[in-house]
C-alpha cells in the first residue's frame, strides 16, 4: 500500500517527501487495506496541507483529518 500511495505521488508530480514517513504508516493502518480508502485519506490529508498554508503533510495532519466524522468507522460512532 505503501508502495500505491508513491506512486499517486508521482503520478501528480510531487515529490515523496511530501506526505512524511510516519504520516505514510497511519495512513496505511487507517486505510485497512483498502486502496480507495488510502487515495481518499492521502488527499484529505493534502487538503487540509493547503489550507494550513504546510509544504508537507505530518502525522498532526493525518490525525485531524481521520478524526472527521466521515472518517470514522460506525462502531466508533457513538449514539446520542
Amino acid at each position: 500500500m505503501r508502495d500505491f500511495l508513491l506512486r499517486e505521488l508521482d503520478r501528480v508530480g510531487l515529490g515523496h517527501n511530501t506526505i512524511t514517513a510516519p504520516a505514510v504508516d497511519l495512513i496505511v493502518r487507517s486505510a485497512d487495506g483498502v486502496l480507495r480508502k488510502a487515495r481518499n485519506l492521502s488527499v484529505g490529508c493534502l487538503i487540509e496541507a493547503v489550507r494550513r498554508a504546510s509544504r508537507t503533510v505530518d502525522i498532526e495532519i493525518v490525525n485531524r483529518v481521520s478524526m472527521q466524522p466521515h472518517w470514522q468507522k460506525d462502531v466508533d460512532l457513538v449514539n446520542f
